[in-house]
Order: structure tokens, then sequence, then C-alpha cells
């Protein structure tokens, strides 16, 4: 082929590269669907300590049968919480919901705990980006309570940005490859390197690349779609 054949295929391969981008950009893909709806906690009180600024809520709803209170500790590194348990359990699973400020969702974490030996739950780390806090109980002493909390994503949506980033992936080393050559290399060495079979090597390497990039993806996604977080004991008292 051509100098100008390869050229025209650089600006098309350049052109697919930004269109995949946008795509992954504005379909949001990796994007859960929450059943929850934000409710707003009564505030029980806020209190300055030596190095945190501490919110204590009351629950809402069913949880508050099991978990009375919750208090969102922020530190000028860190933000976490604790959960103030109405009794102990042989075995409690909740969720945190996390919200922006503009209490949208940010980030939910399902959270285990057995045996709980205290009134306080394990330290449970927010996302800096948190402003409020749902939490949503799931099953208590293997008695279930909430299900629908988090829709899991679906795996043709995963497989479909996993192609999507594949291909992005593939244009975009096919465009840089053909710019580093013609740039670096002139044209007249461009034309003898594009009929080399170290430019088809190239080709077929980013290829590869592109299928590995599909499979890494979509393994790496259909682990998990509810972070499970854990931390340490901490008593708070919310008295």
């Amino acid at each position: 082929m051509t100098v100008f054949v390869w050229r025209v295929l650089c600006i098309l391969s350049a052109a697919l590269f930004a269109a995949f981008a946008v795509i992954l950009i504005c379909a949001k893909f990796l994007k859960n669907v929450y059943y929850h709806n934000f409710e707003e906690d009564e505030l029980i009180k806020n209190e300055q300590t030596g190095n945190s600024y501490n919110s204590i809520y009351f629950t809402s709803g069913e949880t508050r049968k099991y978990i009375k209170k919750y208090v969102i500790c922020k530190t000028l590194y860190d933000k976490f919480l604790v959960c103030n348990f109405a009794r102990r359990f042989k075995n409690i699973t909740y969720y945190v919901m996390q919200y922006s400020r503009g209490k949208r969702p940010v980030s939910v974490l399902k959270i285990d705990q057995y045996s709980t030996s205290g009134d306080s739950s394990k330290i449970i780390t927010l996302s800096r980006r948190c402003a409020y806090v749902n939490v949503v109980v799931g099953t208590v002493d293997d008695k279930v309570i909430n299900t629908d909390v988090i829709r899991p994503l679906a795996v043709a949506k995963i497989r479909l940005y996993s192609l999507v980033k594949s291909l992005m992936l593939f244009c975009g080393l096919f465009a840089v490859r053909h710019a580093i050559v013609e740039i670096i290399a002139g044209e007249s060495f461009s034309k003898q390197y594009f009929d080399n079979l170290l430019n088809y090597v190239a080709i077929a390497a980013a290829f590869v690349l592109g299928v590995l990039a599909y499979f890494v993806s979509v393994k790496c996604f259909r682990g998990k779609n509810v972070k499970e977080q854990s931390g340490g004991a901490i008593e708070y008292d919310f008295l």
C-alpha cells in the first residue's frame, strides 16, 4: 500500500479512537443502578474532637431496628463511618450507600460482620467524595431483610464496555505508530517501513494487546459489583 493509504488509515484510526473514547465517557456502561433512593437521615448533633469533626445521625426505616445510629468522622486526610448496633448479632450484613453533596450515588459498600462483640461496628472507610450516607440492612442472623439494594452489572454491558475499550486501544496504537514513523523517520524511510514486515508485526502486536485488554477487562469487572470493605475495631460513644 502507498503512504497515502496508510495516512488515510491513520486518520481513520485516530477518528475512531476519539469516537470510542466519547462512547466510553457518555454511555456509562459500568454505572450501577441503585434500587435505594436517598433518605434524609435525622442529624442528632455535630461535635468537634481533637483531630476530627463528627456528625451523628439516626438511621431511617426498618434499619433502625438493627442499627440505631451512625457517626461520620471527618479528619484532615480521611473520612470514615461507625455504626451503633441495637443489639449483638451472630452475623449481620448491611450496605453503606454513599452520596455526593448533590445527593447522587458515589458507591456502595457491602459490610459483613460476625459475632458482634459490642455496640459499635468496625471502622468503615468512606470515599473522600462522600457527603451523605444511608445504611440499609441486608441480612441479620441469617434472616433476609433487604435484597433489592443494588442491581449487579449485566454481563452484556461488561463485554460491550471491554470490546469498545479494546477497539479504542487498537486504534490508538495504530495511529500513534504511524505518527511516530512519519515524524521521526521522514517520508523517504516511511515508505520503506510501511512495506516492511516489521510494520505488519507492529500492527499484529497492537491487535494482540487489544484482545488481551478485552479479556482482562471482562475478568476484572465480572468479579464483584459491590465493594466489600472491612476495617479495625473502634469504640465510639454515641450517647
